[in-house]
């Protein structure tokens, strides 16, 4: 049996269209469609409820009130684990599926090596103006933030456990995906397939933030997850704080250029941590940018 997960809150204007390219699959294996529904205050919960009541495989779950997504999903997952699904396949209520064999391709790979335990896929993204291609990147996975995108993502329901989300939502993280697919890592083989079988909608979101401070949260937030991996598989991760620091410097620079912030590099921060090559950072940003120059100016 392979469950989908859907975590939703507020996407009336996208869940529906998620729902139905989870609908259409073509598949040999039983499905059942998990949807947690953060107690939306939109009319998400009419659409995930008409769904429902036509298909017995829709178990719609309305929470009483907002849990947050890593406790929504967390939840799910772990009514999945007690129904006993075998495989369970990932996707955002915002998100949607385009290939109606995704599910079956998928699970043929998994027939055909039971050594994997985690298989993702090809997709796009909405706009088509950022990453447009989900292939892997050579490296340790937790050193880059180019991982799987998770509307693409299959796993096996054996690799979670009790313990495991207990320890993850103990920490506080914002995003799930990153830190428990970096401990699959550890302990299973991957597969990527190429087809393209979903679209990631890279409209704000917890992952696509809409301000240069909540993007620079999040880049924290990636490297405490990124420490906290390299605390449970020491060496295994490619954790170096001086190059997390340098990547955290970096994003600042960024986003002064993008959202003419100067607030986001002071003299305080120059003083107490100078990155690596960061003079040649900030000549590099002044070339491409007048108004950045004159920024950094007043800053140093």
């Amino acid at each position: 049996m392979i469950a989908v997960c859907i975590a939703t809150y507020n996407q009336e204007a996208f869940i529906a269209q998620a729902i139905e390219g989870v609908l259409a699959q073509t598949c040999d294996e039983p499905m059942r469609v998990y949807i947690g529904d953060d107690a939306s205050t939109d009319g998400t919960a009419a659409v995930c409820g008409h769904y429902a009541s036509l298909d017995k495989r829709v178990v719609y779950i309305r929470r009483k009130h907002n849990l947050g997504l890593i406790e929504n999903t967390i939840d799910l997952y772990r009514r999945i684990m007690a129904d006993g699904c075998e495989y369970i396949a990932m996707l955002d209520g915002d998100d949607y599926w385009i290939d109606e064999h995704k599910l079956q391709l998928q699970i043929d790979h998994f027939r055909a090596h039971p050594e994997v335990g985690f298989v993702y896929t090809g997709g796009r993204t909405s706009s088509g103006s950022n990453r447009t291609s989900f292939e892997p990147v050579e490296g340790e996975y937790g050193a880059t933030d180019t991982g799987p995108v998770n509307c693409t993502v299959m796993f096996r329901t054996k690799l979670l456990s009790d313990r495991l989300l207990d320890t993850i939502a103990s920490q506080h993280f914002i995003v799930l995906d990153y830190p428990l697919y970096g401990v699959f890592y550890q302990h299973t083989q991957w597969a990527y397939l190429p087809q393209q079988t979903a679209v990631w909608r890279d409209h704000t979101s917890v992952s696509q933030p809409p301000t240069a401070e909540a993007i620079l949260h999040l880049h924290e937030e990636n490297c405490r997850i990124w420490k906290w991996l390299d605390t449970q598989f020491p060496g295994k991760v490619g954790y170096d704080e001086k190059t997390a620091q340098d990547n955290l410097f970096a994003t600042r620079l960024n986003l002064i250029y993008s959202f003419d912030d100067r607030s986001l590099v002071t003299p305080e921060l120059l003083n107490d941590y100078k990155p690596t090559h960061w003079k040649q950072q900030i000549k590099q940003k002044a070339l491409k940018n007048i108004v950045f120059y004159t920024i950094l100016q007043k800053i140093i």
